[in-house]
């Protein structure tokens, strides 16, 4: 039983059920590379958005960075996200600069009425 080819308008849906593949496992769809996104590497990046939030928020996004960079060594290459993980950690190390210079500028301020 053979099937029509696909036309541009039709779409190609996949295959068709009950198709039988050699060796017995369906080849991955397009796409699918067998790896994830790392989540503390995502929690990192998003936690570093929020660096103008105080200083809690950068030491988190620092904390989850490390421990993302960390997680996605040990998976072997079934993680990923390490990109986002170093983001994460350069936000949350510059929130936590621009904290301390308006703290300093604060206190000078303060310091010289």
């Amino acid at each position: 039983m053979s099937q029509p080819p696909p036309t541009p308008s039709s779409g190609w849906g996949g295959p068709a059920p009950g198709t039988i593949y050699p060796g017995g496992a369906a080849p991955m769809s397009p796409g699918a590379t067998g790896t994830q996104t790392s989540g503390l590497a995502i929690a990192s990046l998003v936690t570093g958005l929020f660096f103008w939030c105080w200083v809690i928020p950068g030491i988190v996004s620092i904390v989850l960075g490390h421990l993302a960079l960390e997680s996605i060594e040990n998976s072997g290459g079934a993680k990923r996200g390490r990109g986002m993980a170093i983001a994460g950690i350069v936000l949350g190390w510059v929130g936590i600069g621009i904290v301390g210079l308006l703290v300093l500028a604060w206190f000078v301020a303060v310091l010289t009425l």
